[in-house]
């Protein structure tokens, strides 16, 4: 199977340095993208992230999976902490009755149904930061998953902890993301070093 890649840290900074937080959109997805590269939770989950899924005394956030039903517990970084403080005391859309996060920003200010709009923000971002895109390259906003997934694993975390904090049913899917580790994969490639090698002689050609 074909190796998908992901999106890198550079790239990751770049996309953030183009974000104008002076304004709502801004904030919003700011907050948005931050919650996918330190959670990495799925677009879908995001969207459907609700104000009380977000423990600020603990400092994680506790969502529904819509994928397995199943609730994943995961930690709220001081970063990502400050962008959803920043774009739901001073963007978010007031007196909506809306119990999600994230809200749209043009009217009709209701939540945002789909994850297709996130993908083209995304994308819309890569492109003012500069970012060349190819098609299936695995850089897309599911890409910050797999970053996430690879951060883990290069800092020795086992992958049941990887399995758990991306919300897998089973190991097995969790097993996908260490072919991004590609530094560990080399200490264990082996080498040629002491299989000898020969190249048959002209005579031992013809003879055959």
């Amino acid at each position: 199977m074909p190796i998908q890649s992901y999106v890198t840290d550079e790239e990751l900074g770049l996309i953030l340095g183009v974000i104008d937080t002076d304004t709502e959109t801004g904030k919003r997805n700011r907050a948005i993208i931050l919650v996918g590269a330190t959670t990495g939770l799925r677009a879908i989950d995001i969207i459907r992230m609700k104000l009380a899924d977000i423990d600020w005394r603990k400092g994680e956030i506790n969502v529904v999976q819509n994928k397995t039903n199943l609730t994943t517990h995961v930690p709220l970084m001081k970063e990502t902490g400050k962008a959803l403080r920043d774009y739901i005391l001073n963007a978010r859309p007031k007196g909506t009755g809306y119990e999600e996060v994230f809200l749209r920003v043009s009217a009709p200010k209701t939540n945002i149904q789909d994850t297709t709009c996130i993908g083209c923000m995304f994308r819309s971002y890569q492109e003012k930061a500069g970012i060349r895109r190819q098609p299936f390259d695995g850089k897309g906003f599911h890409g910050l998953r797999r970053r996430l997934a690879k951060k883990l694993l290069v800092s020795g975390s086992p992958l049941t902890t990887v399995s758990q904090i991306l919300g897998h049913e089973d190991l097995e899917s969790a097993r996908q993301y260490l072919s991004l580790d590609t530094d560990d994969l080399r200490e264990c490639a082996l080498d040629f070093s002491g299989i000898p090698l020969e190249r048959p002689t002209i005579k031992s050609q013809v003879d055959n």
